[in-house]
């Protein structure tokens, strides 16, 4: 039972992480753009790079809660990462 708790919060985590992400790059792809996927090789390890940092920083300055604090930087983090993608590909298109 702790095993499937552990896998189904490992996977809440990676949608949460990843989810905004990629449907941003699937819209740009659905417009017509091949190259979409391209950026995630990038902004995909980064937010989890971010995310981690975040969490461990939270960990090391004695914050309360620390599984709220992760899910918090989550969500951030891959808000902020979904913003980025759609920036990028709004400046793209301009030019």
């Amino acid at each position: 039972m702790r095993l499937l708790l552990i896998i189904l919060a490992t996977l809440v985590f990676i949608i949460v992480q990843w989810g905004p992400v990629l449907y941003v790059a699937r819209r740009q792809w659905l417009r017509g753009d091949p190259y979409s996927f391209r950026q995630l090789r990038f902004i995909m390890p980064a937010q989890l790079l971010a995310t981690v940092s975040l969490a461990f920083a939270a960990d090391l300055l004695g914050m309360r809660n620390p599984a709220a604090l992760f899910a918090g930087a989550a969500i951030v983090v891959s808000a902020a990462g979904a913003g980025a993608l759609a920036l990028y590909y709004q400046f793209k298109r301009r030019q």
